[in-house]
């Protein structure tokens, strides 16, 4: 209950920020957007090197 009271509070402050404080709200996605583009360029890098696991049942025709 607690999690859904909070959320709902983060959700109202983000609509009343965006509302209220647009330009800052714009700054702040302008500088996190790199971030997170590099965040999700290093991760999808990694992803492919990084072979997937072999499931041995299915190998096996046991699955």
């Amino acid at each position: 209950m607690l999690h859904i009271i909070v959320g709902l509070f983060f959700i109202a402050s983000g609509i009343w920020g965006i509302y209220d404080e647009y330009y800052y709200v714009a700054d702040l996605v302008k500088g996190g957007l790199p971030i997170l583009l590099m965040l999700a360029g290093l991760v999808a890098t990694l992803a492919g090197f990084i072979p997937p696991k072999k499931n041995e049942e299915f190998e096996n025709g046991q699955g």
